[in-house]
């Protein structure tokens, strides 16, 4: 099995491939990464955080992990991969402190990217108003900014609304309260929250996988 080793400093997206007839295996230092997942612990972030994700660089869909862990000398710890496929690395002083390699092992054939995102804690479903989208905004806002360092409130887009994932690339649509449809391609769809209005809401046809900031003037 080849090893390839990380360098994640100043970098939310590396590319890394393997020979096609091996899984590919990702190994970097969690101190490396620890600088980002700190952000997880900090006051105003209740409902927000920081994952860790690997993202097939052809498709720019999500990676299955087919197996990740930790080692230090003696010590192991095997993660379990949870159905969103989110890398659940622990935020961890002591483990900044000792500092051990994780291994994150992806499908044969694929070349993936790792990748950090800010996303709610917890999925959405059924019937979602207004109000309870309202808190995230500002609590999205802070932790782009908080990534970005110092200066990244000059430069970070404004989010607007959120942008939603379905598993099994689902194809549908969700429903505002004041009648507008919104399509559901490819598994994503993006809904700003002046779109729904104050004490409006939105159906959705089924839970999330996840949810991201909607930030539409980063690609204007």
């Amino acid at each position: 099995m080849k090893k390839l080793s990380l360098s994640l400093l100043g970098s939310a997206m590396l590319m890394l491939a393997t020979p096609a007839t091996h899984a590919q295996e990702y190994m970097f230092t969690y101190s490396k990464l620890y600088t980002q997942l700190k952000n997880n612990t900090k006051e105003g972030h209740d409902d927000v955080k920081v994952g860790v994700f690997f993202v097939d660089a052809n498709t720019k869909k999500l990676c299955d992990i087919e197996k990740a862990w930790m080692e230090k000398e003696e010590h192991y710890e095997e993660f379990v991969i949870p159905v969103t496929k989110e890398l659940p690395l622990p935020v961890d002083k002591n483990l900044k402190s000792a500092n051990p390699l994780v291994f994150v092992q992806t499908q044969q054939d694929t070349r993936c990217d790792y990748s950090l995102v800010v996303m709610t804690k917890s999925p959405l479903a059924g019937q979602v108003s207004y109000e309870q989208l309202a808190p995230l905004m500002p609590q999205m806002q802070a932790m782009l900014e908080d990534l970005g360092g110092m200066f990244a409130g000059w430069f970070t887009p404004q989010v607007q609304g959120v942008t939603m994932e379905f598993a099994n690339d689902l194809n549908g649509k969700i429903v505002l309260s004041n009648g507008i449809e919104k399509n559901i391609v490819d598994g994503k769809v993006q809904v700003a929250l002046n779109e729904i209005g104050e004490g409006g809401y939105m159906t959705l046809p089924e839970s999330t996988t996840r949810v991201l900031p909607y930030l539409p003037s980063a690609t204007e």
